[in-house]
């Protein structure tokens, strides 16, 4: 009961918080409703960002009254224009835009409710990352603070970690809670895509409009959705920022409206101050407006001023302190893509063209054997992992086993048809390759199972939120749709739930734990239903602290017949060591181990019911949505002759 309390509470906190003073500012604008609702959440989350970051820079003694007073002035904005909200959330398109997202929010809610331990392919630490990077910012570590998996903090930027800093501050720094606040924040995309409809159906503006719950049926059965909502990183918002920065550049050069223009940049540097891979958008954007929109513009030269002057000074709230605070070459050289370039030691083209293809074409269609990487006892592991890796990390099948194909589809028939409705044409001709090349050709490793999963999360969901405009008009789409979701959702999403609720109980040892055999002590002796080293490095940083103490006291009773004991022991010791060296005491003070949301339904069979449910409940109602086949017109009739003969 504590536990739904404290999500009851920040549920309330981010609902207002999120969108109240965006509000309060964007509500004068001559924008659309839609436009309004998602300007005025991209618009309070910046502006949150920057008190919550002014307080934590120059108000550090503070810090809790100072948060605490931000959100009361967020609910007496909100309070303060209750009317105008009223009558925005009453506009028809809005309000099916917010049902969405909360049934989304919801479904996710499930999800979390089942999962258990964060696992998947070989990804591990990311999810425990960005909640230290919180607590850094919540409980002020020290600057010196390593981060996990020994990154520096200026690796990766600030905003949403601050934000997440922000929200648990008055709810606690419980892992539950910070798994419901990032879920909010990442499944804020939805939003976005819905504001971008129109713009993707053209001409057939109305159609797109009718789109936004096959939209959140397809996003609901996405495995790559699902997985960038429910794991505790930042992507997904990032890419809220950048699809929002889309809607309003392509409205800013319909228009010829310089505040949409001027949001559209304030977007994208929000975006790259919540993760890197938005720097390509930011890129491509920028050069498109300079070389393409900037000769076109009224005023051209006063409102380049104010969206560099502005967009440089959000952007320099992080980098200048960094470069203060951290130095140069951490700030700007910590980052993981300059990293991995450095170690990388073959040539740049090659990496660039192989991590290309890989990206576009499946591992396990170029090479049969790659289907025996990810082999471990247990059956369900050894196949979620392999269809993990393909939707994760395939830049096509990320968008549906079927659904991605039909997108493909959809933009080679857009590129040969001249005569496509689309004003926006060449713009979207332009910025696929481009994205597609550029987001790709700053990733620093070599990765041959693929790497749309570190920058193209944005041009997936571009194309499923094509898919639900196509949804709408074309019914032999609509039916490819939902027979990938038929598979999509079952292998992608479900399964992956399971296998991540799977923990050591009575019964079944997921896990392995230390274990004394042939004079050595060992934690890589696979059981009957053992899973990947990966998922158990995870399973281990759950819960790390409790044991290590569990451990050394095992190994105190071999300390007479094992020579390691004493080598163990002292690692051990070093390991139990890192939650006050690098977690201030965190792990100690939460019982010795991370709780998920999962872990106070066990095994999940409750919740892993009715996520099904709802599933066959979504498409039942999806079915009934699907176009109608057309009907032929009608011969029109011959018209009698009239005679001549007068009767």
């Amino acid at each position: 009961m504590i536990l739904a309390a404290r999500l009851f509470f920040v549920l309330g906190l981010l609902a207002v918080c999120s969108f109240a003073p965006g509000f309060f500012i964007v509500r004068r604008f001559r924008w659309n409703p839609l436009e309004k609702l998602c300007g005025s959440v991209g618009l309070s989350l910046i502006l949150l960002y920057l008190a919550a970051w002014a307080i934590y820079v120059f108000a550090p003694a503070t810090q809790p009254v100072a948060d605490f007073a931000v959100s009361t002035l967020c609910l007496v904005l909100a309070g303060a224009r209750r009317r105008d909200i009223k009558t925005l959330f009453g506009i028809a398109r809005v309000r099916r835009a917010l049902v969405g997202f909360g049934f989304l929010l919801a479904w996710c809610f499930l999800m979390l409710a089942i999962i258990r331990v964060y696992s998947g392919a070989g990804w591990a630490f990311d999810w425990l990352e960005h909640f230290q990077r919180s607590l850094f910012f919540l409980q002020r570590f020290p600057v010196g603070t390593s981060i996990l998996a020994g990154y520096q903090l200026p690796a990766r930027p600030p905003l949403m970690n601050v934000l997440g800093a922000f929200f648990l501050g008055p709810a606690g720094d419980r892992f539950e809670v910070y798994q419901f606040v990032f879920v909010f924040l990442n499944l804020l995309p939805f939003l976005a895509c819905c504001l971008l409809l129109p713009a993707l159906a053209g001409r057939r503006t109305r159609l797109g409009k009718r789109a936004i719950l096959p939209l959140a049926a397809i996003f609901a059965m996405s495995p790559v959705v699902m997985q960038s909502a429910t794991y505790t990183w930042t992507k997904a918002l990032a890419a809220f920022f950048v699809i929002l920065a889309l809607s309003f550049y392509l409205a800013a050069l319909r228009k010829g409206d310089s505040v949409r223009m001027l949001a559209a940049f304030l977007a994208l540097s929000a975006g790259f101050l919540t993760h890197y891979s938005a720097g390509p958008y930011l890129v491509i954007l920028t050069l498109h407006y300079l070389f393409t929109g900037f000769r076109r513009r009224c005023l051209k030269f006063k409102e380049l001023a104010v969206i560099a002057s502005l967009c440089g000074s959000l952007l320099f709230t992080w980098f200048g302190w960094s470069l203060a605070v951290y130095g140069t070459h951490a700030t700007l050289a910590s980052n993981t893509s300059v990293t991995t370039r450095q170690t990388y030691t073959g040539s740049y083209m090659e990496k660039v063209a192989g991590n290309l293809f890989d990206t576009l074409a499946p591992g396990i269609v170029r090479d049969s054997g790659a289907v025996h990487i990810f082999e471990q006892p247990n059956n369900a592991g050894y196949i979620r992992d392999n269809v993990f890796i393909v939707y994760q990390t395939n830049l096509i099948f990320g968008m549906g086993v079927l659904g991605g194909p039909l997108v493909v589809l959809l933009l080679f028939r857009l590129l040969f048809r001249k005569s496509a409705g689309n004003p926006e044409r060449s713009f979207w001709l332009m910025l696929i390759p481009c994205a597609v090349v550029l987001g790709i050709a700053v990733v620093g490793e070599r990765d041959f199972s693929g790497v749309a999963h570190l920058t193209l999360l944005p041009m997936e969901l571009l194309g499923l939120t094509w898919l639900a405009v196509t949804f709408r008009s074309r019914r032999w789409a609509a039916y490819l749709i939902l027979a990938g979701s038929l598979l999509d959702f079952p292998l992608g999403v479900l399964l992956h739930a399971r296998v991540e609720n799977f923990e050591n109980g009575p019964g079944q040892t997921p896990y392995t734990t230390l274990s004394f055999v042939n004079g050595r002590f060992s934690t890589d002796i696979p059981g009957p239903d053992s899973l990947s080293q990966a998922s158990w490095q995870n399973w281990y940083h759950k819960h790390q602290y409790a044991l290590t103490r569990e451990w050394m006291t095992e190994v105190d009773r071999y300390a007479g017949v094992a020579p390691s004991a004493a080598k163990v022991r002292s690692a051990l010791q070093q390991a139990n060591l890192d939650d006050q060296k690098i977690w201030l005491g965190w792990y100690s003070r939460h019982g010795g181990s991370v709780t998920f949301v999962g872990d106070a339904f066990g095994n999940g069979w409750v919740p892993s019911a009715t996520l099904i449910a709802a599933w066959l409940a979504l498409l039942w109602m999806v079915w009934h949505r699907i176009p109608p086949a057309a009907i032929p017109a009608a011969a029109p009739r011959a018209r009698r002759k009239k005679s001549s003969v007068r009767k």
